[in-house]
């Protein structure tokens, strides 16, 4: 059985997320069928490096044909290189106009490898083209990026991700993915990859993709108890925020993941006390009113800084102690007391 990732691959230009002025320049030289033999695709991972590599690639050769794909990780020294350009000297049998290789993950082409490269990269077989994918474009050799053109693809869209999740969700059938699509896609960072993994993840656990479900399957700690727990510190409710902490410790909750997820909460609402702008942070759209809520308390910039600031203190302090639950539950005391 497929993945999700792999099921729903972008087939076209227009599937890809993001990478607009990539994209044009790219069609631009399907048009003119003004090409370079060598191209580098850089940017960080599940942005799209070698989906586009694939698509432009079959794009060239007018889908005749297979495009040559090769990881770099495994076919990194001299050997491996010689026998890629002995390859490369050979002209198509399929009929396809130009032999392809997309070499995926190539920062980890040695330096002898690379060496070895040299001259093909600079004088390739007028038939043959190469295609390098890396997230580490730092790694590869000057003399090499100064014979290649190279493409610098950045983190993709939150709303571009969001809308690729909401349009897999509708296709596989799931429901009450609204919410989960807006939440995943920004827990994702700009990875469209890591957004679909996932979203097949929540998936396996209950094709009902209500926040809920979706939070209990990552292993996150649920929203609504987060602003509780806020609410409680804030009120200076002693006994409400103990009950709290150790409740998650008697169900078998991660207390230190607690903390490290709590600041994660607690950053993002600061920001948006400060920005006003949903957007910004992780916690889902649906629950705006909710932080606007907060944002209209008086000095509570004030307030929230200090609670990042008392977060970070506990997760440093409980990182090497054994008995970190009664820490925990000391310094979340000392900080409903702090004015």
């Amino acid at each position: 059985m497929e993945s999700l990732a792999v099921k729903y691959r972008p087939q076209t230009f227009e599937d890809v997320c993001d990478q607009k002025s990539i994209i044009t320049i790219l069609k631009n030289q399907l048009e003119t069928k003004r090409y370079t033999n060598c191209y580098a695709f850089c940017g960080p991972s599940g942005c799209g490096k070698t989906t586009l590599a694939r698509i432009f690639g079959k794009a060239i050769n007018q889908g005749i044909g297979e495009i040559i794909e090769i990881d770099g990780a495994s076919n990194n020294g001299v050997d491996n290189i010689k026998a890629i350009i002995k390859e490369a000297n050979l002209s198509s049998i399929d009929g396809a106009e130009y032999k392809i290789f997309v070499i995926d993950e190539c920062h980890m082409i040695t330096t002898a490898g690379w060496n070895a490269f040299l001259k093909t990269i600079e004088e390739p077989p007028h038939y043959t083209m190469f295609m390098f994918c890396t997230t580490n474009p730092e790694k590869i050799p000057q003399t090499i990026q100064n014979r290649v053109m190279r493409f610098n693809l950045t983190k993709v869209n939150t709303n571009a991700i969001k809308e690729r999740l909401l349009h897999i969700c509708k296709e596989e059938k799931f429901t009450n993915y609204e919410e989960a699509c807006d939440y995943i896609s920004k827990l994702s960072q700009g990875g469209v990859r890591d957004a679909i993994a996932y979203l097949e993840k929540c998936a396996n656990y209950s094709t009902d993709l209500n926040i809920d479900n979706v939070l209990e399957c990552l292993g996150n700690f649920s929203y609504d108890s987060f602003f509780n727990l806020t609410g409680a510190i804030l009120n200076k409710e002693e006994g409400d925020v103990l009950k709290t902490i150790n409740s998650y410790y008697l169900s078998g909750k991660d207390l230190k993941l607690f903390v490290e997820q709590y600041l994660d909460f607690a950053l993002d609402l600061a920001k948006y006390c400060l920005f006003k702008d949903i957007n910004l942070v992780k916690i889902p759209a649906n629950l705006e009113p909710r932080c606007s809520g907060y944002a209209s308390i008086p000095n509570i910039l004030k307030w929230t800084n200090n609670l990042v600031t008392s977060l970070l203190d506990i997760k440093n302090v409980i990182k090497y102690d054994v008995n970190y639950k009664n820490t925990i539950e000391v310094m979340f005391i000392k900080l409903c007391r702090e004015e």
